[in-house]
């Protein structure tokens, strides 16, 4: 089913084996926009970790009923990676989250560093269109979970909540063990990694020297300097590189 339309849907939707999900827009976009109709076939995500293959049986106006063909677990990653990522430019920080979720991020958490420019901020336009880039990202990568979007947080409370991680870690451009040792620490792999990663003016030195005191550990991603909005996606692909199995 690699190549069929996907989309998220209600868990309450489904009752054994039918589905019966009261969504005008997506009623509209299968028949109107897709020219589906009864007989055709599509994958709904469940949110709970399935991708079910469902035969659509009914099309109304706010009406998709279907029948599940098959289940199957979906593309959801084994560790749990919470971002912490400041507020960037519009378009740059839409970019961490479509990437982060196709990456396999569990959540994201927008943070106000000190160095976050006035008006990287997050309104409720703003919100709802980072949820709709998040869900779609997810439809396309067929993520069994859509990741959630957290409200921002300041930099002090960003550090309190990472520390509920197995593993809270903050990119550091300065002298820090490369990211692939920490995360290659003796012990079984952490159950859950925090991921703080800073904005175009980079993390201040009082700013590292209080995460290290909350016990969050500094990484660096190397030598050369990567863009705000390239370092935490970077960081999320050697993190699923080295913990997903």
């Amino acid at each position: 089913m690699k190549n069929t339309y996907r989309f998220f849907v209600p868990p309450a939707s489904f009752s054994g084996d039918d589905v019966c999900v009261h969504d005008a827009e997506l009623a509209r976009q299968l028949s109107r926009v897709l020219r589906l109709g009864p007989g055709d076939r599509v994958l709904m995500l469940d949110g709970q970790g399935d991708a079910c293959d469902v035969e659509i049986t009914e099309l109304g106006r706010d009406l998709v009923a279907g029948r599940v063909r098959r289940r199957t677990p979906a593309a959801e990653p084994t560790h749990d990676l919470t971002v912490y990522v400041a507020l960037l430019r519009p378009e740059r920080f839409e970019w961490v989250l479509q990437k982060g979720t196709e990456l396999g991020v569990r959540r994201f958490v927008p943070v106000h560093f000190a160095r976050s420019l006035p008006a990287d901020r997050a309104d409720g336009r703003k919100v709802e269109r980072w949820q709709r880039i998040i869900r779609e990202a997810a439809e396309q990568s067929c993520r069994g979970r859509l990741p959630e979007l957290a409200a921002p947080l300041s930099f002090s409370d960003a550090c309190a909540a990472a520390c509920a991680a197995t593993l809270p870690i903050i990119l550091w451009e300065g002298q820090a063990p490369p990211l692939r040792d920490v995360l290659r620490h003796p012990g079984p792999p952490p159950a859950s990694v925090a991921l703080l990663s800073g904005p175009e003016g980079g993390i201040t030195p009082e700013e590292l020297t209080a995460a290290e005191a909350r016990g969050i550990v500094p990484a660096s991603l190397g030598t050369r300097t990567l863009r705000a909005e390239t370092a935490p996606i970077a960081a999320a692909a050697a993190i699923s590189y080295e913990l997903d199995r």
